[in-house]
């Protein structure tokens, strides 16, 4: 199979950094993707999924089973492995891509994944993201979207803080589900260096990282307080 080659829109080697996802959100084209497991490629028009394949040792797949098989390509010791390679689509040759897509049975019916959204949760306002940074101790501050970091703050690698707080995120969560004690409002993660506090904030999920000696309540209050604009504004 031969998709039409497009315009090259540049390569994302790695998908989770600051500013991927937006540039993955506008997109029209195919995507190929390159993984230490396999690679394949993926349809999109502007955030939906339109079709996608992937090959790896174990064969070939197409359409869900194939982003299935992309979703379970994991971390090694090294850290991700992936590379997207971008090819921009003029309309007559998105709809060559798609009638490709639909003779090989590729196809979606427009589902989306963590990667690309037809849009971006609103963001969180700015200026009361910098009256948290500039509170005592706290050293970053980042806003993430299912592992992404949109909005940051401060020192910090935030693309690794973002998939971490995740990973964090959801056990919390699991937690407070199997112990039927209510909704997760704040996790806080303390060490005797540093301490890490993530919470809900409208679509988005907030992480500040603090040190030691950070006034706790503060930072605390001011994430509350951040917490009821989001809801006001929903």
């Amino acid at each position: 199979m031969e998709l039409p080659a497009g315009t090259e829109g540049g390569v994302i080697t790695n998908p989770q950094e600051e500013g991927a996802i937006q540039q993955l959100i506008g997109f029209r084209g195919a995507i190929e993707i390159d993984t230490q497991m396999g690679h394949g490629f993926i349809i999109t028009d502007h955030g939906t999924l339109i079709a996608a394949y992937f090959k790896d040792m174990s064969g070939s797949f197409r359409g869900k089973v194939a982003l299935d098989h992309m979703n379970l390509v994991q971390s090694d010791d090294t850290g991700y492995r992936q590379t997207f390679t971008l090819r921009s689509y003029n309309d007559d040759e998105f709809l060559k891509a798609v009638s490709i897509c639909d003779e090989e049975g590729l196809g979606l019916s427009g589902e989306k994944t963590g990667y690309m959204k037809q849009q971006l949760p609103d963001l969180l306002d700015e200026t009361k993201l910098k009256k948290i940074l500039s509170l005592p101790g706290v050293v970053a501050i980042s806003a993430f979207f299912e592992g992404f970091s949109v909005q940051s703050m401060g020192d910090a690698d935030f693309e690794h803080v973002a998939a971490l707080a995740e990973d964090l995120l959801r056990a919390g969560t699991k937690i407070t589900r199997e112990m039927e004690i209510g909704n997760l409002d704040q996790l806080i993660l303390e060490t005797a260096s540093n301490k890490l506090i993530i919470a809900p904030c409208g679509d988005l999920f907030l992480c500040v990282f603090t040190l030691k000696d950070a006034q706790l309540g503060l930072v605390r209050m001011a994430i509350k307080n951040l917490q009821s604009v989001q809801e006001a504004n929903s």
